[in-house]
């Protein structure tokens, strides 16, 4: 194939694609759009931006003990997989959803959504998805946008140049100069605030229209279609074209050239970024005559044009984003009150009809003080602040952390929960002592003794009794208010997530740790040594000026609870990977116990397995198990709320056979501690034996204790990441932690 085939086989697809997106359109062919899809033609820039949103798809998530809807949309874009997505922050993402959709019903967006938070808490990466959201949407057949421009042939307004190409004859309807070739064309005047082509009807006329292309009253708000106007510029045109052709304005719409176009916050169209910086959002000047101008029809040559610009002019039809909106000088700010309350911005010799959304940040300090000022009230009726925090759940802050992590991992190899025992401490930063008043009993006992440790763990949906003084009934009852528990400081100006490490500190800090450590691992153990040295800076770091209260905003204290979380799960998959009992077994166990308690439960017996034989539940079973966890005062209790999240799951998972050790992960790990604990000559002696292991000691152990030892090796590498060298330093590490509280 020829370099000329290659050229001329793209341009005919580029030609084809041109074609069938419908790119250029008269105005009458864009009439027949409308009556097709009346709304999706003549929707506001709030409805607009709702489709858009919903057109991602939503799912619900369990956060914090309740169901909250996560809009995919914040998740990333087709059209740019390198985009970070939105971690959490379900509750802020719902909300801005919520609020795009009360537009929508309204018609029109008339308050600002104002996205406040503490610095780095994803404000920026929520405007920059919905800004990548319009781009791709506004590329796909449901997502058309049209605007106009006003056409002029080089042969004169009276021409008969119109309809060339079969696209209608002088006195036809669909006569047309929308596809007159470049090269006969005299002038092109675009609308200058890519206006809806259906503003080009009348005023007076459009509802009358309207009705007669939808058949009835349209069954969506849309008020802003009949308020709207062309413009200043357009609007002069219109007038003077009107006068030439004596009122027809079939003729007038003539020179009208519908287009399709895309949103893009590279080249402004629809998606406008707006920076603290003290400049106008929009002007207006009188054109400066060219030689396009000059060729205009005579009728138009003397017109006074006033063209308007500026970042709201680019923005209409879509999304501005004031970046730092509490930034700018309150004065310079003042004429958006007129703006989002009739949607209008006045300036020099020209009104501006506006229809988009508009959207900003701000952190806390800048709030803080705007709500000082006089004006705030003002405001505030034009606002709806949304809350975005720093988040709660340590597993999705790790998630924050994956990209600086990649790049640390091109130098280093990443232990297991290096990440984890950083984004742990974070989180514990952040988090508020409960207030007992706030509670009934017996809860009200139980937050008097929820540790940061504890409320952490149990925010991540983890075992808090598992390292705290907490019982099973103390736990359950946790669980059971873990929504109104995550809520108590949700809609206060102290809100959970407002103070604390943000997560660029946190990123900046493994950084240094990778720097700072002799190994060729990054390990907790330097991630910890880190963190020793940043509650050192009390200048530096605002959260640590916080008065520690009931063990909470002590960010010292935290570093050491963090680490005994970390030697806990360390020991336990180092233990879990010298196979010293067949998983099975625990499966046996599981299955035996529950077999019991279900027979309990229900009055009825059990079968023997070996001589088949119904028997009474045994109560030696149900106590091998019991004796090992907090069962509460109430015995019988805790074996029916078992058999009850037993028969939940099997509801949840028809067909699907009951996985004990996932469904009971505490029983599971009490199990295991009372394996271990039994046989802890033997777990010292292979711990003992693994850490000779590339030294001349470990060739004079026997084969049979060196196979031990090669397969938990195995074992830590497969299962859970560890490579040998790190794998030897985190059980240095952790049993020697261990050694030092007295523990096993």
């Amino acid at each position: 194939m020829t370099d000329r085939d290659i050229v001329e086989r793209f341009a005919r697809r580029v030609g084809k694609k041109y074609v069938d997106e419908a790119r250029i359109l008269s105005f009458w062919e864009f009439l027949q759009e409308v009556q097709k899809e009346p709304y999706a033609t003549l929707r506001s820039a709030a409805q607009y931006l709702r489709d858009m949103i919903e057109s991602y798809g939503s799912k619900q998530v369990d956060v914090l003990g309740e169901k909250v809807e996560r809009h995919l949309l914040f998740d990333g874009v087709q059209s740019d997989p390198d985009a970070q997505r939105v971690v959490g922050e379900e509750h802020a993402l719902d909300e801005i959803y919520r609020e795009m959709r009360n537009f929508a019903m309204e018609g029109r967006a008339d308050r600002m959504i104002l996205l406040h938070g503490p610095n780095g808490s994803s404000k920026t990466t929520i405007a920059d998805l919905l800004f990548k959201g319009l781009e791709e949407y506004s590329a796909k057949p449901e997502g058309c946008l049209y605007r106009f421009s006003w056409i002029f042939p080089k042969t004169g307004a009276e021409g008969r140049e119109l309809g060339f190409g079969g696209r209608g004859e002088p006195g036809d309807i669909s006569e047309t100069l929308a596809y007159l070739p470049q090269e006969e064309q005299a002038a092109v005047v675009p609308s200058d605030l890519k206006t809806n082509p259906f503003f080009l009807v009348p005023r007076e006329d459009r509802e009358e229209l309207l009705r007669e292309l939808c058949g009835g009253v349209p069954d969506f708000p849309h008020g802003h279609i009949l308020r709207g106007d062309m413009g200043t510029k357009s609007r002069a045109i219109f007038e003077a074209l009107l006068t030439s052709h004596q009122g027809d304005w079939k003729q007038v719409m003539r020179y009208v050239r519908v287009e399709r176009f895309r949103m893009s916050r590279r080249y402004r169209t629809g998606a406008v970024t707006i920076e603290p910086q003290s400049n106008v959002d929009a002007e207006a000047r009188q054109v400066t005559p060219d030689l396009s101008l000059q060729n205009l029809p005579p009728a138009l040559q003397n017109l006074r044009l006033m063209e308007v610009s500026g970042d709201l002019i680019d923005a209409n039809r879509g999304l501005v984003e004031y970046s730092d909106f509490l930034k700018r000088p309150l004065d310079l700010n003042k004429y958006l009150l007129t703006t989002t309350e009739k949607g209008t911005v006045r300036l020099p010799g020209a009104l501006a009809y506006l229809d988009l959304v508009l959207i900003g940040s701000a952190n806390e300090k800048q709030l803080d003080e705007f709500k000082r000022q006089p004006i705030f009230t003002s405001f505030k009726g034009r606002m709806e602040l949304v809350t975005v925090p720093y988040l709660l759940e340590y597993e999705k802050e790790v998630e924050i952390y994956r990209d600086q992590l990649n790049t640390i991992s091109r130098r280093l190899h990443i232990t297991p929960h290096t990440a984890r025992v950083a984004a742990l401490w974070a989180v514990l930063t952040r988090l508020w002592r409960p207030d007992p008043a706030h509670y009934e009993e017996p809860l009200k006992s139980v937050v008097t003794r929820l540790t940061p440790l504890a409320k952490a763990l149990l925010y991540q949906a983890k075992d808090p009794g598992e390292l705290e003084d907490l019982t099973a009934e103390d736990v359950k009852t946790l669980r059971d208010s873990l929504s109104p528990i995550a809520a108590e400081y949700r809609d206060d100006v102290l809100y959970e997530g407002r103070f604390g490490a943000s997560p660029r500190e946190m990123k900046t800090l493994l950084l240094d740790a990778s720097y700072a450590t002799a190994s060729s691992c990054l390990t907790p153990i330097a991630v910890l040594s880190q963190l020793r040295l940043l509650v050192r800076e009390k200048t530096v770091y605002d959260f640590l000026k916080l008065e520690p209260k009931g063990g909470y905003n002590d960010a010292a204290r935290f570093v050491d609870d963090v680490e005994r979380a970390f030697v806990r799960v360390v020991l336990r998959e180092l233990n879990d990977s010298m196979e010293l009992v067949d998983e099975s077994e625990y499966d046996r166990k599981f299955d035996r116990y529950f077999h019991h308690a279900v027979a309990y439960v229900r009055g009825t017996r059990v079968r023997d397995p070996v001589s088949g034989e119904s028997r009474d539940p045994d109560p030696g079973v149900l106590a091998g198990l019991e004796n090992l966890v907090s069962t509460g005062s109430d015995i019988d209790l805790f074996r029916k709320e078992l058999i009850a999240k037993i028969g939940a799951y099997s509801v949840d998972r028809p067909g699907e056979e009951v996985n004990f050790k996932e469904l009971f992960p505490e029983l599971l790990r009490a199990l295991k501690s009372d394996f271990y604990a039994t046989r802890m000559e033997s777990v010292r002696q292979v711990r003992a034996d693994f850490l000779l292991r590339g030294t001349a000691g470990f060739e004079r152990l026997t084969p049979d204790r060196r196979e031990r030892v090669e397969t938990m090796f195995g074992n830590l590498e497969q299962h859970y990441g560890y490579c040998p060298q790190c794998a030897l330093e985190m059980l240095a590490f952790a049993v020697k932690r261990s050694e030092e509280k007295g523990g096993g």
